[in-house]
């Protein structure tokens, strides 16, 4: 799997087309204290923008962001491998998942074992990246986040809820 990362100028924050025959996975999590949870939000978007599935998810207790942002890109490399999505980038607001899944270095944490398990994942993959994007040009994957906090049990969306379809029409303007 080629791997390859990328870093968003700041005035560059707007959310970017998959390229032609390929799709797009963004990828977020999001932590209530409130709650004691952790949501994650993922939605797969074609190279017309137009969103092909999406999935919502949380679990307790709530856990440290780098964790959290760390298991949402586990979570969507274990979907789209069960469901045999190729030619997928999967995008991540998490510099630190980023550049971790890029790396090298032994860590033995529990993110470090969450990374090495990803990089386990990618051998099912023949051509997908994982890539890094500011979370203002993931607002989508943010809302499913947000929203799966809420929710007791794994979503899968076939049709976009009109909320986030307005975020997804306003992005693309």
């Amino acid at each position: 799997m080629p791997l390859s990362s990328s870093s968003s100028e700041a005035s560059n924050v707007c959310w970017q087309h998959a390229q032609q025959g390929r799709l797009k996975c963004n990828i977020d999590a999001s932590f209530s204290q409130e709650w004691n949870g952790t949501g994650i939000g993922i939605c797969v978007r074609d190279d017309d923008g137009a969103t092909v599935l999406a999935k919502s998810m949380s679990f307790s207790p709530l856990c440290h962001v780098f964790v959290g942002e760390a298991l949402g890109l586990f979570y969507a490399l274990d979907w789209l491998s069960d469901i045999q999505m190729d030619n997928v980038d999967f995008v991540v607001d998490s510099k630190t998942t980023s550049d971790a899944f890029h790396s090298n270095r032994s860590d033995v944490s529990e993110f470090g074992h969450i990374i090495t398990v990803q990089k386990l994942f990618t051998f099912q993959f023949t051509n997908s990246r994982v890539e890094f994007n500011r979370r203002q040009a993931n607002e989508v994957a943010h809302a499913l986040a947000r929203e799966a906090v809420l929710s007791p049990s794994p979503t899968i969306y076939f049709n976009i809820p009109q909320s986030m379809n307005n975020i997804i029409i306003n992005k693309m303007l």
